[in-house]
């Protein structure tokens, strides 16, 4: 029957893919299917397979209570199954989101009799159900196993580390060195019924590993979906400490060149280059995302090096690290090629010139810019009519104290060497280039700063395609105007009386959590 299905839905749209998702038994039915057709562009995206039943404790429990009733063995493998950890962690999340404590403990109660409340229907199922199924389950194995060899689509492996019905993590291991092409995420905390646990989103590990995609070919930009609800959300708890600590406080110059506070003065529709400085670490990349998401509407596109997006075909963390947001909102790796195209798509555009050496700066180096003499993104926004705005951004030396930097390890006893194998382990892709991520302690937080520039359309310039010094006076025109807005934005910051973290705290205390913070008059 899934055969069929997937055959008449591939005849219709053969370019497109095709995804079958199989849970324990279904695992492997999509295995078997995919390798019943290997021509058909399938995505497969397993969750604790059942390939490992042979293997499996539950196998050699159900033979020893094999005397007992077909009901006594399938109340045993549902009390096997049932993830106290789970409603656990579902009552701890609830609390965090505001819900009184006495709710979400009624909650867990709830849930837990529920969940014994089931067995009351194992009266009206047949004697032999169970055997039934462990018989099918056992044929479904076999077959699939058989045939690992043939399959040759893309594999997405779900995999729990505490599954206590099959040895998925194990068996997880075993199939990514026979299949081809397979990723593994791993969930540590996890029981085997995966998909009905909290924090398990299917959608979102799909895009983080690549898998999302329109053709046959995956493709970056074009392939990119805005996120989802469920997405932002984990972005906000994942970045509310840090909009607690900085409060950014965001300005833009309107067209007369008027400064005004939030984003009025950026266009409201792309094409749009934004092109800023980054500040340690790239810090500012969160709160700039989430204003214009929150202001704009708008998903920004960030231009970021190739060593920030990582081939992780073995994950393991538990929700998502800094990687997976980045894909979750559009990045893409640096190449001329990938601006070309977002610029063409007419998005926003997020582009840092100085790269990593501006993100990893050394003592003494906040607040400037280090970029190279390169003028290509300047005739690519001409090309494509886009408007450039650029942006400046402070706050981090009020965060952050660097510690130890790219030249205090480079100069210490076989730092070289250190940075060497460390800048191999991230494999960047130019092996000339060294980096290692400086050491910092966290100060007593101080505000961020952002304001972004007037406008500058592109339309119509074709003198900066065709006259290299047209483009290079304009390219130093962008650079002259961020200077300028860093200078700006360090000598008004001392007019804010909410620069330190106390008075925001106890504005917030007077007037809400979500009370927008004044600063100073721009």
């Amino acid at each position: 029957m899934v055969e069929d299905v997937v055959r008449a839905e591939h005849s219709t749209s053969p370019n497109k893919p095709i995804y079958l998702l199989g849970n324990s038994f279904g695992g492997c039915l999509a295995l078997a299917v995919a390798a019943r057709n290997p021509r058909i562009d399938l995505i497969l995206v397993l969750v604790n397979p059942a390939t490992s039943f042979e293997k499996s404790d539950i196998k050699q429990l159900l033979s020893i209570f094999s005397p007992f009733s077909d009901h006594a063995c399938i109340a045993i493998t549902a009390l096997l199954n049932y993830n106290i950890d789970n409603e656990v962690n579902i009552a701890l999340s609830r609390m965090k989101s505001g819900k009184h404590p006495l709710e979400a403990f009624g909650r867990l109660t709830n849930n837990m009799s529920s969940s014994l409340k089931h067995t009351n229907i194992l009266d009206k199922l047949p004697e032999d159900t169970l055997r039934w199924k462990m018989e099918l389950i056992k044929t479904a194995a076999s077959y699939a196993n058989y045939r690992l060899h043939f399959v040759t689509a893309d594999v997405l492996l779900l995999a729990s580390g505490a599954d206590r019905l099959l040895p998925s993590k194990a068996e997880a291991d075993r199939l990514q060195k026979i299949l081809p092409k397979c990723k593994v995420f791993f969930f540590q905390n996890h029981g085997h019924s995966l998909l009905l646990e909290h924090g398990v989103h299917v959608s979102s590990i799909i895009k983080c590993a690549d898998l999302y995609r329109h053709s046959r070919k995956y493709q970056r930009v074009l392939d990119f979906i805005p996120p989802s609800t469920t997405e932002l959300n984990e972005v906000d708890k994942a970045s509310s400490d840090l909009t607690f600590r900085t409060c950014p406080a965001m300005f833009s110059t309107m067209e007369d060149g008027t400064v005004v506070r939030g984003l009025g003065g950026v266009p409201a529709d792309g094409p749009v280059l934004l092109v800023g400085n980054h500040m340690l670490m790239g810090i500012e990349l969160i709160s700039l995302a989430a204003e214009f998401l929150r202001q704009k509407k708008a998903v920004v596109r960030g231009i970021a090096h190739p060593l920030l997006f990582p081939k992780k075909e073995r994950t393991s963390s538990e929700g998502h690290d800094f990687f997976d947001f980045l894909k979750l909102w559009g990045g893409v790796p640096m190449t001329y090629k990938h601006i070309y195209e977002l610029l063409a798509a007419r998005e926003f555009v997020l582009m840092y010139p100085g790269g990593y050496r501006e993100a990893l700066h050394c003592k003494g180096e906040e607040h400037r810019i280090f970029w190279p003499d390169e003028t290509g993104f300047v005739r690519m926004a001409a090309q494509l009519n886009a408007t450039i705005v650029p942006f400046g951004v402070v706050g981090e030396d009020d965060l952050l104290n660097i510690l130890c930097t790219f030249d205090d390890i480079r100069n210490a006893p076989f730092g070289k060497e250190i940075m060497r194998a460390y800048s191999s382990h991230l494999k960047l892709r130019d092996a000339a280039h060294e980096v290692i991520f400086p050491g910092v302690l966290l100060k007593i937080p101080g505000r961020f700063y952002y304001r972004f520039g007037k406008p500058i359309p592109t339309k119509g310039r074709q003198d900066v395609l065709t006259d290299r010094q047209a483009a290079n006076d304009l390219y130093m025109h962008i650079r002259a105007e961020v200077e300028s807005i860093i200078s700006y934005l360090l000598e008004k910051r001392v007019e804010d009386k909410y620069r330190h973290i106390l008075p925001r705290l106890w504005y917030k205390a007077a007037r809400g959590p979500n009370a927008e913070v004044p600063t100073f008059d721009p």
